[in-house]
């Protein structure tokens, strides 16, 4: 039988009803296969050859089947322990064939990092992994996973998301016991408020960086970054909330993935320490002065007819962060010299943090770049 849709463009790897188990479990080529991914010596291969053997699994068993008993705990004897791994794509992969062997494990890690993934599309990968799940839960665990759902409400996509999260917490829901679903009664039946993007946490400051300090550091220490630091310093910043990059984050703000090709190092270093020295035309703000004596600040979203909407929180690009106006209230608009781009987003990292968020921008999100070699 094929995969239903969602586990199919989701990594391939089968719920347990996807196939049948009569004819295809003794299937001699599932076993040599299995022998030899077995071989592989997991210490010596790079992170995309480790995401690649977790494809390849996923591949045999939707072609062949799932593991029998044997072959089934010597995976969880092998996988289980390096999950969670160093990296969103791997922990995701990881994430998936765990959760498809049953390993009691799976909730706790993955809610774990679900907790502290910063973008939404890392968060799905956990979410959509865990909707099968139906071992290994305690009712703490249930309790923050389908509060999830409530949060996610007010994540942004396509016209479909909706429709998959519905989905996804459907499957989850088909997992629970009778006694379950009275216990999560309170949770299951909330309706989700709306709510700003989600932002970091605040961070202590540090120094007020210039251009002079970090110029140098830049054109002299840029090779053996970290790559996990730099995404999280990404996130620290609060730039997933507006910025796409490596196909993560937001849109308000340019998607930032094509940095590298178009950038020097001390271009880039300048856009982010000095924000406001040279603004794109394309996300420019505008300062209107209305008939009423008001002055209100930022970007134009949205122009219709005689009426337009300016959003002026690129945190809150939502109805809490926008303000309509009328052509006919406006007395004088004109751009705004200032960029929409917060001052100081390095002032709460030290030297190292900066440079590792400096080499994950310039990297286009690859973890294999040379930046990172050591």
């Amino acid at each position: 039988r094929p995969l239903d849709p969602v586990s199919w463009q989701n990594g391939g790897i089968p719920t347990k009803d996807d196939v049948d188990p009569v004819t295809q479990v003794n299937d001699p080529r599932k076993r040599e296969i299995l022998e030899a991914l077995a071989t592989l010596d997991w210490a010596k291969l790079t992170n995309q050859q480790r995401i690649d053997l977790l494809r390849v699994y996923g591949v045999t068993f939707n072609r062949l089947c799932r593991p029998d008993s044997a072959q089934r705990q010597e995976l969880l004897a092998r996988f289980d322990p390096l999950y969670p791994a160093k990296g969103r794509e791997l922990n995701a992969e990881l994430c998936q064939l765990l959760v498809y062997l049953e390993a009691p494990s799976a909730p706790a890690k993955t809610m774990k990092l679900l907790a502290g993934a910063p973008t939404q599309e890392e968060q799905i990968d956990y979410v959509r992994a865990l909707r099968i799940q139906s071992g290994g839960w305690t009712p703490e665990l249930r309790k923050e996973y389908f509060s999830w759902f409530l949060k996610a409400a007010n994540y942004k996509g396509g016209n479909s998301l909706a429709g998959f999260f519905r989905n996804m917490k459907n499957d989850a829901l088909a997992t629970l016991t009778a006694d379950e679903r009275t216990a999560l009664a309170p949770i299951l039946s909330a309706q989700p408020a709306a709510q700003a993007v989600a932002v970091a946490p605040p961070r202590p400051f540090v120094k007020k960086w210039t251009m002079e300090e970090l110029l140098p550091l830049v054109e002299k220490n840029m090779m053996g970054r970290d790559y996990d630091r730099g995404r999280a310093m990404f996130a620290a910043a609060n730039c997933f909330a507006c910025h796409r990059f490596a196909g993560e984050g937001g849109s308000f703000g340019p998607d930032l993935s094509g940095l590298a090709g178009r950038f020097s190092n001390r271009d880039l270093l300048e856009s982010v320490v000095e924000p406001s020295k040279v603004i794109s035309d394309q996300y420019q703000a505008v300062v209107i002065r209305t008939t009423d004596g008001r002055t209100i600040t930022g970007r134009i979203i949205n122009l219709q007819g005689d009426r337009m909407t300016v959003n002026t929180d690129m945190l809150n690009p939502g109805q809490g962060g926008s303000v309509g106006v009328r052509s006919g209230d406006i007395e004088a608009m004109q751009p705004s010299s200032t960029s929409m781009m917060p001052q100081g987003l390095l002032d709460t990292m030290n030297q190292d943090e900066v440079l590792d968020l400096l080499a994950f921008l310039l990297s286009r999100g690859e973890r294999e770049s040379s930046l990172f070699r050591r």
